[in-house]
């Protein structure tokens, strides 16, 4: 992996703004670029490669709240 597009899906959809996977999933993996390290939703989102664009969609929106939740918890102010 060396930056180029089409090399990590996170980069793609936050650096090269490209559609990867839906509209609807790819504005959640920029919500989660806000509430987590871009390392860490890169591993993430490799760690669901085998998901339907569906089932990502479900996994991803339950941790964007999750990960909300916390922030607040934490004193953070989240959308």
């Amino acid at each position: 992996m060396n930056g180029k597009h089409g090399d990590d899906p996170a980069l793609d959809i936050i650096h090269y703004r490209l559609s990867v996977y839906s509209p609807e999933v790819d504005a959640l993996v920029r919500e989660l670029a806000k509430l987590m390290e871009f390392r860490r939703l890169s591993d993430f989102l490799s760690s669901l490669g085998g998901l339907s664009v569906e089932e990502l969609r479900v996994k991803l929106n339950e941790t964007v709240i999750m990960l909300k939740i916390d922030a607040k918890n934490r004193g953070w102010e989240v959308e």
